[in-house]
């Protein structure tokens, strides 16, 4: 079954699967337009991070989790999970995804790889995780109770459906049994770690709080956060009364919330649960909304005053001093961009030697479901902020680095997705009109409202020009064809492409080609250049003499509108492909929307301490399912077979212990 099949039959399946977000549609942009405004007026006055004070702040542990079907309901202990100080050491696999919750079909094609118990790539056997951390922007366009169910909770909650078993009479469900009263352990349900991006922002996190934070299920993936931030001690043991501490691996996720001040909950949260807990050898993954890394020390200033200040090195209020803490950041994880990229640390020795796991490494990886972003535009080696010194007697704040050392170099990998020559090649598409991404195409309703556009503009300037004349609409059409009419269209049609040309290097000369009034009448100018040449059209036109007046308007507006629909979007697009940067720029993929290529990170945490990281990829989504009923309840599966996954470069181990800084 197709999409548009499965959408009736959300009796059945629970939801109502979704097409791919179509984010150049008029109702699509403005939607979205009207979010990001209310959303970015909610950041400045209304920070909701600091009403998630009142929460819960307990510690998020491996061994507890709440009584299944009783959400929000006392913790109890888990049986089988591994004991993070318990010996001997034992491995542990996670998942990480992010941007995932678009059209049904890429959503659900790496929703239903996330759930199979066991995946087999290049004659490797890769378990499911035990934990599967959402990386950000669990929903498109925008966030909505409905959207949320219909393009991320339905779909995930079909790939891994819960047990549906009943008890046996007399018999109860008990954390030993587990449904039915037989053997079935709770630890048979991976927990859900989710990290809110800028489109779970868009309504202030209202719905993002009561899905993710209320520890429920979602099909058999149980939620265990209480705020929009979480903390996990993955391995080893935090030094305590009586016992000593050992060091290992931590997963932390923090809400940058729009690019904002980390507000003073989450800190005191991190503080209390984290930055007190860190020890010598304890090594971090730190999860973020977006890959700040690649936009420079400014973008990354927020990060790296916490990874400073909350994670290499801890304020003694006794000594007014800062003290290290031992603990590095050995992982970076993100979404955001829709592609993969991985970022190594490059200013050791051996850097031209073979991989050495020393290096601490930063990865995008943003294939969960929603359209593919370019890659060719990253560069190719980032410079990061320095580390602070441990003994800076300023008290922590977002705005003190301290007493820093050398600067933080990383090389960009050769194996990024796509690769740099395909990605130069993927945003022509949108102006190709032979391309299945052709804009007007793959966002149908542009086409039609371009077209309407210029029938307004059409007559708008018709009806001045048969006013002037004194004439009728038909009568000055035909006066048109007469004396230097022709003459000065024709100029217009050649000019206007000049004009175009002038003031886009001129702006960009001045540095004025971001500004949003030179984008705007850049486009404009465009839209304009497409109207003389459908203008020119019609004028140029035999018309018949003996034609009456009625007919020969209809079929003006009708090639007006098709010169709008055609011309129009074609303009449109090239408009975008000549923007270089800013928000309109980024519409070349996204109006493209392509489903295929998705992906996510398959992390293994070995018991000797290290950590390697399997990036796989699915080249085709799948576009035909079909129902399977068993067990665990209805859920859907590929109709053509299993789904064709590999490597998409060479696993990553990382050791615990990193390069001295």
């Amino acid at each position: 079954m197709k999409i548009r099949e499965l959408a009736q039959q959300h009796a059945v399946l629970g939801f109502t699967p979704r097409t791919a977000v179509r984010w150049l549609s008029p109702m699509s942009l403005a939607r979205t337009a009207l979010k990001v405004m209310a959303a970015t007026v909610f950041a400045d006055f209304g920070d909701k991070r600091e009403l998630e004070g009142s929460f819960p702040s307990d510690p998020l542990s491996l061994d507890e989790l709440p009584v299944p079907g009783q959400p929000a309901q006392p913790t109890v202990a888990m049986r089988g999970l591994p004991d993070p100080g318990a010996e001997p050491a034992q491995e542990i696999w996670l998942d990480f995804t992010a941007d995932l919750g678009d059209g049904f079909d890429a959503t659900y094609t790496v929703a239903s790889l996330l759930a199979q118990d066991n995946l087999s790539v290049g004659g490797l056997d890769l378990p499911r995780g035990r934990l599967l951390v959402l990386g950000g922007d669990e929903v498109y366009p925008v966030a909505s109770p409905a959207a949320y169910e219909d393009r991320m909770a339905g779909p995930y909650r079909m790939a891994l459906p819960a047990r549906i078993a009943l008890p046996a009479r007399g018999q109860v469900n008990t954390p030993e049994t587990g449904p039915g009263g037989h053997s079935a352990p709770l630890n048979e349900s991976p927990i859900l770690l989710a990290l809110p991006g800028n489109h779970d922002w868009y309504d202030g996190l209202t719905s993002f709080i009561r899905i993710f934070t209320r520890q429920r299920t979602i099909g058999r993936w149980r939620t265990m956060q209480t705020r929009s931030y979480f903390a996990v001690r993955l391995t080893g043991r935090s030094p305590g009364p009586g016992f000593s501490g050992a060091p290992g691996w931590w997963l932390l996720g923090l809400d940058s919330q729009l690019g904002q001040y980390i507000d003073e909950p989450q800190l005191d949260y991190f503080y209390r649960n984290v930055t007190s807990q860190l020890q010598a050898g304890d090594a971090i993954i730190l999860c973020l909304a977006a890959p700040f890394w690649v936009k420079g020390s400014t973008g990354f200033r927020q990060a790296n005053f916490f990874e400073q200040d909350y994670l290499r090195r801890r304020f003694n209020p006794e000594t007014q001093l800062f003290e290290a803490t031992g603990a590095t950041v050995r992982l970076w994880l993100s979404g955001d961009l829709h592609h993969y990229a991985r970022y190594e640390q490059c200013d050791t020795p051996g850097t031209d030697e073979a991989p050495d796991p020393r290096r601490t490494q930063m990865i995008t990886c943003g294939l969960g479901g929603a359209y593919l972003s370019e890659t060719h535009w990253l560069p190719t080696e980032i410079t990061l902020p320095p580390h602070s010194t441990a003994t800076a007697t300023a008290t922590p704040s977002n705005h003190d680095p301290g007493t820093t050392t050398n600067e933080r170099r990383f090389a960009l990998m050769p194996a990024t997705f796509p690769g740099q020559g395909n990605s130069r090649l993927l945003g022509p598409q949108l102006a190709n009109p032979f391309s299945q991404f052709w804009l007007p195409v793959r966002n149908p309703g542009l086409g039609t409202s371009l077209g309407l556009v210029h029938v307004v503009a059409a007559l708008t300037i018709w009806t001045v020009f048969s006013a002037f004349l004194g004439e009728s609409f038909i009568a000055s059409l035909r006066i048109m064809r007469q004396g230097n009419t022709v003459l000065l269209l024709t100029a217009l049609v050649f000019s206007l492409p000049v004009v175009l040309a002038v003031f886009a290097v001129a702006t960009r000369v001045l540095g004025l080609a971001a500004k949003g009034v030179a984008v705007f009448i850049r486009g404009a100018l465009y839209q304009l250049s497409a109207l003389a040449l459908s203008a020119a059209v019609v004028v140029l036109l035999p018309w018949p003499v003996d034609w009456p007046a009625a007919p020969i308007l209809l079929l003006v507006l009708i090639l007006v509108y098709l010169g709008g629909w055609a011309l129009g979007s074609e303009a449109f697009a090239l408009f975008i492909l000549a923007t270089p940067t800013g928000e309109v720029s980024s519409w070349k993929m996204s109006g493209q929307a392509i489903e295929d290529h998705k992906g996510f990170l398959r992390i293994r945490l070995a018991a000797d301490g290290s950590l390697t990281v399997y990036p796989l990829m699915v080249d085709t989504v799948c576009r035909d399912w079909q129902l399977d009923s068993n067990d665990d309840g209805v859920r859907l599966v590929p109709a053509t077979g299993p789904l064709a996954v590999r490597l998409l470069e060479e696993p990553i181990t990382i050791a615990r212990k990193g390069t001295p800084p």
